[in-house]
């Protein structure tokens, strides 16, 4: 019999599914209404993408990636309405409060939706324990937890190596302002896109390219107005409209304000497809190699 400290440290993993194919919309989960004991669903997706929505935000769930949700609370997750294929998805569930605990510090800080690759030590130590899970063949319950945790550590130290396994969120983010720097994109959107919080995408954005991500959009929007109205013969009002810009008055208050104001830093860290090179008339005074 377990003692109440063995009680509190336990982890059980009762349940799991190596492979779960979703075509449906009916496939809707409210955790808020989910009755029962409170417990940790973890999903990872297999092929295709889904959506975890939480706090009142939504996210997307891609290849490779998984999200975290403690039932109960205010979240959801559901196949999405307008798709066309399938999610394929594999998913184990955790029981204990220390299971819990680790798991909303591990959302805290990373946020709900986090890349799971699966030749990772993490990805691997996943499809383990979910194996173990669809087994239910009696395990000793040290055992179980001891895994539990190793696995729970294991993602922690790659999540916090960045870049190490999968598509850099910040490279992402970057490849998306290039291509839609003309749609209305804010942090939000990219940071659900990326499949990070908007806090941790904003810390991590920041630290690698010395520019907020919004201030690295409108960079962006700037360079393209820029070109148009000194090359292309376009006016402002057309510019604006093109490049991003909520008004004709909003392109003219950024373009003052890069006159004036001091240059955004140059990025640090990003491949040189990402990086983000200020216009030519500005990078003697910054002197930026070209």
């Amino acid at each position: 019999m377990l003692s109440p400290a063995d009680d509190f440290l336990h982890i059980s993993l009762p349940f799991g599914c190596e492979e779960q194919r979703v075509q449906s919309p009916r496939y809707h989960w409210n955790n808020r209404e989910r009755p029962g004991d409170q417990f940790v669903i973890i999903q990872r997706t297999l092929s295709g993408s889904g959506v975890f929505v939480w706090e009142g935000r939504t996210f997307p769930v891609p290849e490779n990636h998984a999200f975290i949700a403690t039932i109960p609370e205010d979240s959801s997750y559901f196949y999405p309405p307008d798709s066309r294929t399938p999610w394929r998805l594999s998913w184990l569930n955790f029981y204990g409060p220390l299971a819990i605990a680790l798991c909303r510090e591990l959302r805290r800080q990373f946020g709900p939706v986090l890349p799971l690759p699966p030749r990772s030590p993490a990805g691997s130590a996943f499809a383990k324990l979910v194996r173990q899970g669809m087994s239910r063949a009696p395990a000793d319950p040290h055992d179980t937890s001891l895994a539990c945790y190793a696995f729970l550590m294991e993602w922690a130290r790659q999540l916090g190596r960045t870049g190490d396994i999968g598509p850099d969120p910040v490279e992402t983010a970057v490849r998306i302002c290039r291509s839609r720097f003309r749609e209305p994109l804010g942090v939000k959107e990219l940071a659900a896109e990326a499949g990070v919080s908007r806090e941790h995408f904003t810390r991590l954005f920041s630290q690698k390219t010395g520019l907020p991500p919004a201030l690295f959009l409108r960079e962006l929007r700037l360079d393209a107005a820029e070109a148009m109205m000194k090359n292309g013969g376009v006016a402002l009002k057309e510019a604006a409209l093109r490049c991003g810009f909520a008004s004709p008055r909003a392109l003219s208050r950024a373009l003052a304000a890069r006159k004036s104001g001091p240059s955004p830093a140059p990025d640090a860290g990003l491949p040189a497809a990402t990086k983000h090179r200020p216009p030519a008339s500005r990078r003697k005074r910054q002197q930026i190699p070209p």
